[in-house]
């Protein structure tokens, strides 16, 4: 395997924005803050095919103080994952709700108002096309950003696992399975969620059909049981969504069937064994058996119950109960983690895996990385949505239940205000590149930052917004450093 010459990563040590819980002390507008120079930071430790693999685990709707602070019920997740792992309190969202997150993480792609609403119908959304689409004007603020409002983006628009493919037979990239999404229950009611039956249960490449570039989601506010209206009414052993599947959202995938069938399929199932332990079926399990056959690039997306995004599910977590948020959360990772942490790919120091949350509270609009907003929206750190009266709340809005301030109902605050998506933190773990037990007090990131470090690890250096391999706002963003990878040196002297 290919080796390359190690760069020396840029620290970073830019101060978070504090807990913004009322909009009457905004911060300055994000016009007023100069872009981040593309040199500003340069290619992370591990040199590129030392970590050949990436594996991220998204999580939702839980803030940094939540997850990891004194008391938290992710007893797992804080107790034995974090002791094994490094944890990045300085990680940070970049907008509200949830799909806009998801759609940086693969793309460096903006928030957009219709995004920001997770694409609902109650804002003008749906499975609707971007437009205009088009690369916007000044490529220099808005680093490979398509124009407009939508969830659907056009074909030119490039997601990581496209670049990948396209890398795959470029000299020095190693010859493994390119990516892959895995999303849980997806396809469990194919009525519901569409795509094609997979062998094992489910479908591949679930994503709603379009006409004309506009279409409707069947399982956008329909979880389990709980669709209404013209959905179609699925059971409880389907808590899938698409604004959980970013890869659903791009022309570039969706548009060639065999290709998105063999990259966006359902994760399988983990069940718990008389005596200890669990039982994996499914296509992660099968894919982890061997570095092979694991992807370069892997997102694992579970349903709404098992992500903890409801607090009462539908259905059942991995435990076999009704109990979501960070108890749900945390049986997930309790019941997968040993799978992926006992990988071939993950043993021998060659992947590296990150655990993150979508989004923080949504009264915390905090940014990191030096955040700044996309031509679609001033405010990535606000959502259309949480700010619609809706009249079964008595004409509130989820932002006036929540005690916010200085909003008016249907109406976006001034530019800058709500500059990102709150504070959340991450994991990351590696046997060789991130020292066990430690906490990074250096550096500030998002998902932006992610998307740049996994483009490096993975050796993409050509094409991009940047023409270095960077998508959109990856541009702009910094590398996980020296502080991150911290077991920097200790590897070197095993390998």
């Amino acid at each position: 395997m290919t080796r390359r010459t190690p760069h020396k990563a840029a620290l970073v040590a830019a101060a978070a924005t504090g807990l913004v819980l009322s909009l009457t002390a905004a911060v300055p507008a994000a016009s007023a803050r100069p872009a981040v120079p593309a040199d500003r930071a340069v290619p992370v430790t591990p040199p590129a095919g030392a970590i050949d693999h990436v594996l991220v685990i998204d999580l939702e709707n839980e803030s940094y103080g939540q997850t990891f602070g004194p008391g938290s019920p992710a007893t797992y997740l804080n107790g034995t994952l974090v002791p094994q792992g490094e944890l990045l309190p300085d990680y940070y969202a970049v907008g509200h709700v949830s799909l806009d997150n998801y759609l940086a993480q693969v793309s460096g792609q903006a928030p957009n108002q219709v995004t920001s609403s997770d694409c609902t119908t109650a804002t003008g959304g749906a499975y609707d096309d971007v437009l205009p689409g088009t690369p916007d004007a000044n490529q220099v603020r808005y680093p490979g950003q398509a124009d407009g409002q939508g969830c659907v983006y056009p074909a030119d628009v490039q997601t990581i696992g496209g670049q990948l493919q396209a890398a795959r037979d470029l000299p020095g990239i190693p010859t493994a399975v390119d990516w892959r999404e895995y999303a849980g229950d997806m396809g469990n009611d194919p009525a519901r969620d569409g795509g094609t039956p997979d062998p094992s249960g489910g479908t591949d490449c679930a994503h709603p059909t379009q006409a004309n570039g506009v279409g409707t989601d069947d399982t956008e506010n329909a979880e389990g049981p709980n669709a209404t209206g013209s959905q179609v009414k699925s059971s409880t052993t389907d808590q899938y969504v698409d604004r959980h599947n970013p890869f659903a959202f791009f022309h570039s995938v969706t548009d060639d069937a065999s290709s998105c069938g063999q990259h966006v399929v359902p994760l399988g199932a983990a069940t718990a064994r008389t005596g200890g332990g669990y039982r994996y079926q499914g296509h992660l399990a099968q894919d982890l058996a061997s570095p092979f056959t694991t992807p370069r690039f892997a997102m694992v997306s579970p349903n709404v119950c098992d992500d903890g995004h409801d607090a009462t599910c539908a259905g059942v977590n991995t435990a076999g109960t009704t109990t979501g948020g960070l108890v749900g959360a945390d049986a997930f990772l309790k019941a997968w983690m040993p799978l992926i942490l006992d990988s071939p790919a993950y043993k021998d120091g060659s992947m590296l895996v990150m655990i993150t949350f979508d989004e923080g509270s949504v009264a915390d609009v905090a940014a990191g990385d030096h955040e700044q907003p996309g031509p679609g929206s001033a405010n990535p750190g606000y959502s259309p949505l949480l700010n619609t009266p809706i009249a079964s709340l008595g004409g509130k809005t989820y932002y006036q239940l929540l005690g916010f301030t200085g909003l008016t109902p249907g109406q976006e605050p001034s530019a800058g205000t709500m500059p990102g998506g709150g504070q959340v933190g991450a994991v990351l773990l590696n046997p060789f590149w991130i020292k066990a037990g430690s906490t990074d007090t250096t550096g500030s990131y998002n998902h932006y930052s992610a998307l740049r470090t996994f483009e490096d690890l993975l050796g993409l250096r050509t094409g991009g917004a940047d023409g270095r391999g960077h998508l959109g706002f990856a541009a702009t963003a910094s590398d996980f450093g020296p502080d991150v990878f911290n077991g920097v040196s200790e590897a070197a002297a095993r390998r």
